[in-house]
């Protein structure tokens, strides 16, 4: 093997393994009651909540929709901390073989044309 592929391999590896750790820890490692509008912190702001029926009902959807919102952010941020390794040093890993690559341009115009001799069909 040479030192492209493995390099590619141990890339792959590497990625597969940390994708694995993090989800763990990140998603299937998380108590549900945290981010949930059941959580201790959501229900006493809730408690709070005074006046009419009106009042209350509207004070408590604006406290869940705030959690909603914040869960929402906490979630983006555990699925970049997971796949944003990965993806960079799949970047890395394109960018660096790009570079080795000739350029298509200059390797247009090192082509001769043919010739109208094997051009032409008999």
């Amino acid at each position: 093997m040479n030192t492209r592929s493995i390099l590619k391999w141990i890339a792959f590896l590497a990625s597969a393994i940390w994708m694995s750790v993090t989800t763990y820890q990140e998603f299937l490692d998380v108590d549900p009651t945290q981010f949930g509008f059941r959580s201790s912190e959501v229900e006493a702001q809730m408690k709070g909540c005074g006046g009419s029926f009106q009042q209350r009902y509207d004070c408590k959807e604006e406290i869940i929709i705030a959690k909603g919102h914040e869960s929402f952010l906490v979630w983006v941020e555990k699925s970049t901390f997971v796949l944003g390794p990965p993806l960079m040093l799949a970047l890395l890993l394109g960018w660096s073989r790009r570079d080795k690559q000739p350029n298509s341009e200059h390797h247009f115009d090192t082509k001769r044309p043919l010739s109208v001799a094997k051009r032409r069909v008999r």
